[in-house]
């Protein structure tokens, strides 16, 4: 999955969650007019969550399925619960749905980081067979 795929699933799951799950508002009436905050925050949480694989490559930390998980879910939960002190056209009026937002954003952050993971997995054991695989006709060669 490339980064930009993982960008749009992220945003698209934060902005359809803002609207579909019960006891999370949207402020129409936002101090943008022309953009809605919701479209802004779920553009930015959107951006972070598929920033996480690249970042744990970036910093060259081993990947793990635990620190991806662990990093989408932090970024998830912090997220929703800055909502309500942030002036963002976003409330979250409940607790259930705090917690069903965070999960299901947490979710698919984790999805599309794990494919990403995957990719890498496979592609290191791709190279390590076709290195195994030149030193064995190396020796065969000698």
């Amino acid at each position: 999955m490339t980064y930009f795929k993982s960008l749009i699933i992220n945003f698209l799951t934060v902005f359809f969650v803002n609207h579909v799950v019960p006891g999370v508002e949207i402020d129409y009436y936002s101090k943008l007019p022309e953009i809605g905050g919701e479209l802004i925050f779920s553009f930015s949480i959107g951006f972070i969550l598929s920033l996480i694989y690249p970042i744990i490559i970036l910093f060259k930390i081993k990947p793990t399925h635990f620190k991806v998980g662990l990093a989408s879910f932090l970024i998830s939960f912090i997220a929703y619960s800055i909502v309500n002190l942030l002036p963002v056209g976003i409330k979250v009026t409940s607790a259930s749905a705090y917690i069903w937002t965070s999960l299901i954003v947490w979710f698919m952050g984790y999805f599309t980081n794990h494919i990403e993971l995957r990719r890498y997995v496979k592609e290191k054991e791709r190279k390590q067979k076709e290195e195994e695989k030149h030193n064995e006709e190396n020796k065969e060669g000698e």
